[in-house]
């Protein structure tokens, strides 16, 4: 039956995700036309959403309730092969759009796969375009050995501090960014057993790097772009190598 084919295949993917170790996952969709709003996070957020919420409400409601500020163990980022920026759109002529997640929690991991895998071959109305998940893949991991690493960050490192109700952004080379990151990443950690001081262990180091302004929902947000050098607790590392990094974190991604 329909019923015991779904579960055989969940069973298969879980197997699958376990055997290799590996919670990164590549989504490939391919697009009507080639103009695509610089908005498009907001796209990107109501597919994952939507996804979820079609495929298992009870884990919708667990990442997603309502307005909540649910603390979330996955990152990811949004890849448009050859493309580029006109005013408000973004002219992707490949037509082409890749979605990279990376998850620390493996039954999140297993939940948000099949989640996706259920959208396959369905059009995702966007503002004057849509999109088509044609493909997932399974990315390789790295295991981070020592305590100091570099990274590149496949979408801007948001460092945010929220006081009376008004946002203030840092990016790299601000007085302020070092200590703000901190703040954000102990946040992250509450739904972890790591203690709150492990934090202090962390530094980042501009390599080449940049400043960059991203719009989000209305908001203009200071960005951090490029290449670092990441210091801090291995098992740390390792755990924002696979969680994300910073405030906003379910919508940033890096690679070793």
């Amino acid at each position: 039956s329909t019923r015991n084919d779904k579960k055989i295949k969940n069973v298969m993917i879980k197997y699958k995700i376990l055997r290799r170790q590996e919670m990164r996952y590549r989504l490939f969709f391919e697009l009507e036309n080639e103009e695509i709003s610089i908005q498009y996070r907001k796209s990107v957020l109501s597919f994952i959403k939507k996804s979820l919420n079609e495929y298992s409400h009870d884990g919708y409601e667990k990442l997603y309730h309502e307005k909540d500020p649910i603390i979330k163990p996955y990152t990811f980022s949004v890849f448009f092969r050859d493309s580029e920026f006109e005013g408000d759109v973004i002219l992707v002529h490949s037509k082409e759009m890749q979605l990279n997640f990376s998850i620390e929690d493996y039954e999140i991991a297993v939940l948000l796969y099949n989640s996706f895998n259920h959208q396959r071959n369905k059009i995702f109305n966007l503002d004057k375009n849509s999109m088509i998940l044609k493909n997932i893949v399974l990315l390789p991991e790295k295991k981070i050995l020592e305590n100091e690493v570099s990274i590149k960050f496949m979408s801007p490192l948001i460092v945010r501090q929220r006081e009376n109700e008004k946002d203030y952004y840092f990016s790299a080379g601000s007085e302020k960014f070092l200590e703000v990151l901190r703040q954000n990443i102990k946040e992250q950690l509450k739904i972890t057993n790591y203690p709150p001081e492990i934090v202090e262990s962390i530094n980042l180091e501009k390599i080449n790097g940049r400043k960059t302004v991203i719009k989000f929902y209305e908001k203009q947000m200071e960005g951090t772009i490029g290449t670092f050098k990441l210091s801090g607790d291995v098992e740390l590392l390792n755990y924002l190598y696979k969680a994300g990094i910073g405030s906003r974190r379910s919508s940033r991604i890096w690679n070793v």
